[in-house]
Formats: C-alpha cells, structure tokens, sequence
C-alpha cells in the first residue's frame, strides 16, 4: 500500500476508535447530567482528570517512545515492550500509594474520596493499555484498537447507563470503568499475540536502565502532558465547588470531540514524518506544510461554527442549569486550531530529536498555565479555566513555533491558513444568524455546505492538493512506498 493511503487507512480507523470512545464519554455525560446533575459530572470529571495524570505518569511516555523505536526496527518488539511492561508497572505501583497517602489531605467530599479510591485501580491496566496501542500503532495494525474499543464502548457504556437508571450513583460508574481497562488489556494482548508478535518474558535489569536513561525526556514530557490535560478539573476541584467542574467539563467534553482528528491524524504521520527526516530530499518540509494546511481546514470550522451554536450545542446536549457552560464553550472554542498546530509542532521536533525543546515549551508553559489558573480559576470558577485552558494553548503554539524555526523552517502559517480562515469567519456569521432560527439538525448541514462552497471559490487547496487527493482514493495511481 502506498504511503499516503497508509497514512489515510490507519487515519481512519483511529478515528473510528477515538470517535467512538469520545462519544461515548460524551454520551454517557449527557445521562450523568440529566440524573446527576453538575454536581455528579463534576465528581465523574475528577476522578477521570486524576486517572488520565497518574496512568500518564506510570507509563513513562513509552508510547511515543515505542512508536519511534519499533518503527525502526520490529523484531525487538517482545524485548521493547516485555521491559516497558515492567517498568510501567512499577512505576504505577509506586505513584498510587503516593496518591493514597495524599488522598486523605485534599478533603474532598465523601463521594469523591471514594471514587478516587477505586479508579486508582485502573492505574495499572490503564499504563499497560497505553504501551500496547504503541505497538499496534507502529506495526500499522490499528484496527486491533478500534476493535477493542468498540466493543469495549458499547459495554461500558450500557452497563453505565444500567446502573444510572436503577439509583447507582458516580462510584457504581467508576467501578464500570476500572473494569473496562481491564478487559482492554486483555484484548489487546490476546491481538499483539495472535497477530503481531508472540509476548515471552525476556527480562535484563542493564537494558531496563537504558531504556529508562533513553526514555526519561519522553516520560518528562509524558508527566506535562498529564498535567496539561486538565488541570483546570483539578485546580476548579481545589477552589470550587462540584457543581463547577461540572460546567467547565461539559464544555470540555463538546471541545474534545473537535479535537481527535487532528491528533488522530497526526499520530498517523509521525512515523512517515520521521523516517522523512532523514531523507535528502524535501519530503520532510512538503508533509509537515500540508499538515498544517489540512488541519487549519478542518479545525477553523470547526471552531466558528462552535461559538456560532455554543448555546444551542449546551441546550441540546445538557439541557437546562447548565447556562455557565455556554461561555466556556465558546472560549474553549479558539484552542481547537491552536491544538492541531501543536500536534504537528512538537512532532516536527521529535521526529528532528530535538524533543528537549518540547519539553522546554511544556515546562514553560505549565507552570504559566498554573498561574493563570490559581489568578482566573478563583474568581471566574468555569468560565476562568476555560480562559486559563486556551491562553495556556496559544502560549505553547507561539514557543513551538519559535523552536521548529529554529534550524531556518519557515511556518508560513498566515500563506498557508488565510484562505481557510476567511472561509470558517463567513461560514460562522451566517451561522450565528441562524442559529436562533434553525435547530441544530438544519444549521449544521447548512453551514458545512457553506464552508465547502467558500473553500472552493477562495482556491484554498490547489492542484498539488486535489492530486494528492486522488492518490488516495486511486492506488494504482500512487507511487508505492
């Protein structure tokens, strides 16, 4: 198979995972705020933000990491992963007890504490989960995943729904989900396994050292990313109350599902980009400028057609008491573009081995992000940490550019996204003069024709474009990677 249509093929069926994982999430917030109201989504939101940091902890970046070093080379995939197995492993151990010896100090509520208790179970099934999709992602066998989550979903979210609708508070759907990790695991090594590569226990202390020493700015970078995942979830959890955290994460669920194309899109790429690097040729510049391109063109829309319907989108999907979410969602809006540009930034830098300077940005940037937070969180409460979550993007987009300029790129971001823009700002007027008009069944389809209509007249995509396009719908007429 081609390049391209690699790339497009394994796109794709990420996609279908990560949509029918993000939907679901979405889906089952929608229920917990009908029946539960803010206050149980905001006990849910914390829970899941503290899983998602420590589980990001234990597994020590080796996603990536794997990514980049199986691509390389797959034979050594029993001996990558069987190390990284055990060390995650430990390493999960060791940052749950940390965690329940904190626990007690944070004086949550009761509720809280508990939930915190038990998905503090998922930590372990949850680091291996995310060293197995490595594998998979770098063997380009990701339909193992979309599998897996699918079915996973549709389980998790029933038994979810099941519990909700007989009387079962957050706890009963905490249970839920640490149960669901563990089944992932299982799933996923019965795959590797049976399709890619026999697991054996093959164990070298020296290696597992130098694994760690080779590995330690990938799970610095890991750790960052945790924190700069949600720490508005935490930060509203400390100096709010429940109710606010659950304004903030229903806007921030609506936000995420804009945000798994790109990210989709980009893991794809990244092994393509990297092997490009080396090349002498400018392979490596053509596909970091189309990936930005694209990506402008899917998430300007997305973001103007968001602000546009912002309340109509809360109305629809939480219905009343949720009035606060309305401007959240329409700060959170302008961190869709800013987060697909970082998607590609710091992947140009890793693929170049210049993740240190990824590092730097996230340091940078999260400690400003906690200080904007402890400033805006505080007084504003929901409407504060949106304001906290997107400047803190921006902050980290305006440093990565600046590092991936560094070695004489030129990010002709203003030629490359002018066109794209013009068209998502006329799109979103006409939809914001409709949206009080035309429910949201009618506005979307409306407004996505328009925008397709702008792209054409403004020439967004040129012929190189519409070419690449047609490669990848025709593989015979691609040439063969």
């Amino acid at each position: 198979m081609n390049q391209a249509r690699q790339i497009l093929k394994n796109t794709v069926v990420l996609t279908v995972s990560d949509l029918a994982d993000r939907t679901g999430n979405a889906f089952l917030a929608l229920f917990i705020s009908r029946i539960l109201h803010a206050t149980g989504l905001g006990v849910y939101s914390v829970a899941l933000a503290y899983y998602g940091l420590i589980a990001r902890a234990g597994a020590m970046g080796a996603s990536n990491f794997l990514v980049r070093e199986i691509g390389k080379d797959r034979s050594r995939t029993n001996r990558y992963v069987t190390h990284l197995n055990a060390a995650g492993t430990v390493a999960s151990v060791v940052i749950m007890a940390v965690f329940l010896v904190v626990l007690p100090y944070l004086r949550y509520s009761a509720e809280l504490s508990t939930s915190m208790r038990v998905i503090i179970l998922a930590i372990i099934p949850g680091t291996l989960k995310t060293i197995q999709r490595a594998v998979f992602i770098a063997h380009q066998r990701v339909e193992f995943v979309t599998y897996t989550t699918l079915v996973s979903r549709i389980l998790s979210v029933s038994a979810s729904l099941w519990l909700l609708t007989h009387g079962y508070g957050v706890v009963g759907l905490v249970v839920v989900f640490v149960i669901e990790q563990y089944l992932v695991v299982i799933c996923y090594f019965y795959f590797i396994n049976r399709f890619i590569a026999a697991l054996h226990w093959e164990f070298e202390f020296s290696f597992a050292l130098v694994l760690i020493r080779e590995m330690k700015t990938f799970a610095a970078l890991s750790i960052l990313a945790g924190l700069f995942a949600q720490p508005e979830v935490i930060l509203l959890s400390l100096v709010s109350d429940e109710a606010e955290v659950g304004f903030y994460s229903a806007a921030l669920k609506v936000v995420n599902l804009c945000h798994f194309l790109p990210q989709i899109a980009m893991t794809n790429v990244f092994p393509v980009l990297s092997h490009s690097y080396h090349l002498a040729d400018r392979k490596f510049r053509i596909i970091q400028e189309k990936s930005i391109k694209y990506l402008l063109a899917i998430s300007l829309p997305l973001t103007a057609g968001t602000i546009a319907a912002s309340e109509s989108i809360i109305d629809l999907l939480y219905g009343p008491g949720f009035g606060p979410s309305v401007a959240a969602l329409q700060v959170l809006a302008w961190g869709i573009p800013l987060s697909a540009l970082i998607s590609v930034f710091w992947r140009v830098l890793a693929a170049r081995n210049q993740q240190g300077l990824d590092l730097r940005a996230r340091i940078i940037t999260i400690f400003a992000r906690m200080g904007s937070g402890c400033l805006l969180i505080s007084p504003l409460a929901s409407l504060g940490a949106a304001m906290s979550t997107t400047a803190s993007l921006l902050l980290n987009a305006l440093l990565l550019a600046r590092y991936v300029n560094q070695d004489g790129t030129r990010l002709r971001l203003l030629r490359l996204g002018w066109r794209c823009a013009l068209a998502a700002v006329g799109m979103g007027v006409v939809a914001w003069s409709f949206s009080h008009q035309l429910q949201l069944w009618a506005l979307v389809p409306l407004a996505a024709a328009l925008y397709v209509l702008l792209v054409l007249l403004l020439k967004v995509f040129s012929r190189d474009d519409f070419a690449l396009f047609r490669k990848l719908w025709q593989p015979g007429t691609a040439e063969r990677s």
